[in-house]
């Protein structure tokens, strides 16, 4: 593997600022992606803030590939994560607002499911792989590079995130409750343990990035987020017992006190969309259901503490005649609109609107 050299933040600094190009209403722009009963991925695009929906892309190009993560740049970029065990993974992207959806080629070598992607302009973007292969592009996807991360292991990605030169990763696989970061666009990599998980239940299954000194994580079954506000030097469990037991898959922090949070109530019960705020030490926690469990809950983008767009499944042994995904929208918080998909049998996995924080 090629070890890859530290580029500064002053250099990429134009990159960054990208979310808005392109022209038009870049906040009523996203995309949701999920997967049919076969696996193969599915990719749902919005130019209108959710009025309408439509599937893009050739699934017959990435037939068996499920769908896992999607990350949206502006009104034309988005990558997308897709792959499945035993099969192999790919990272699909599109330059032209999704009339056309093309697989970029992976490092030598690279083979498995790529789970989790975040593109930081039209340019730079990170994506890893389901057993922790750490891969980046600064020429928009004509090449991507392994980046090493020697003498940190990581085991079963669940999520990534990245602004600036800091990139975490959520590894639930290590089973010892530890975020992964690099402050240095990649150049050096360390463990940062979250206090008081039971390590029984796994690791971190989410992260949400709000500046460099800011990111929120979650763990597996805890019903715990966790903040860092030293850029990941410490971190504290700052909003305990947020929710019931079982994953909490997703979150959106839109600042230093708020995070939104996706979870999977178990296949039979229904998922929950947790509002989480902090306020002189004291936590808030607005626990909502908008489908009356009959979905599950695994994706979220946020704009702030009032708008915000949730995506998921349906749960087990619910009305076979509903579709099998769902997105819901709030734009005041606490009032949910589900919104007409272009198919019923398509499962959402994870959602991205431009220029919202995830």
């Amino acid at each position: 593997m090629r070890k890859i050299g530290f580029l500064p933040f002053l250099v990429l600094g134009g990159l960054l600022t990208m979310s808005g190009c392109g022209g038009g209403n870049t906040a009523s722009t996203g995309w949701a992606i999920g997967y049919r009963s076969d696996y193969t991925a599915a990719i749902l695009h919005t130019a209108n803030g959710g009025n309408t929906w439509e599937e893009q892309g050739d699934p017959s190009l990435w037939t068996g590939l499920n769908g896992n993560d999607i990350t949206a740049v502006d009104r034309l970029t988005a990558w997308a994560a897709v792959g499945s065990d035993g099969v192999g993974g790919a990272i699909l992207h599109t330059t032209d607002g999704g009339v056309t959806w093309n697989a970029q080629t992976l490092p030598q070598g690279v083979n498995e499911t790529v789970k989790g992607i975040k593109g930081l302009s039209r340019k730079v973007a990170w994506a890893v792989t389901i057993g922790g292969t750490v891969m980046r592009t600064i020429n928009g996807g004509q090449n991507w590079v392994v980046v090493p991360h020697d003498g940190v292991i990581i085991k079963q990605v669940n999520r990534i995130d990245a602004m600036g030169n800091d990139i975490w990763i959520a590894d639930f696989g290590s089973f010892d409750g530890a975020m992964i970061h690099s402050a240095d666009f990649g150049s050096t990599w360390r463990r940062e343990p979250l206090p008081g998980i039971n390590l029984a239940n796994g690791g971190p299954m989410g992260v949400s990035i709000v500046s460099r000194d800011i990111a929120w994580s979650a763990v597996k079954l805890d019903a715990n987020l966790y903040r860092t506000t030293d850029a990941g030097t410490t971190w504290s469990m700052d909003a305990p017992h947020v929710s019931g037991s079982n994953d909490i898959d997703d979150i959106c922090a839109h600042g230093a006190d708020m995070v939104w949070a996706a979870q999977n109530g178990g296949g039979t019960s229904g998922g929950s969309i947790i509002r989480v705020r902090l306020l002189n030490g004291t936590v808030t926690s607005d626990r909502m259901d908008p489908m009356g469990a009959k979905y599950e809950y695994e994706g979220v983008s946020c704009f702030d503490d009032k708008n915000a767009w949730v995506v998921g499944f349906k749960a087990f042994l619910v009305d076979p005649s509903l579709p099998q995904g769902v997105i819901v929208h709030t734009a005041d918080g606490t009032t949910w609109t589900s919104q007409t998909l272009p198919a019923s049998d398509i499962s959402l996995w994870k959602v991205s609107f431009v220029a919202a924080r995830r």
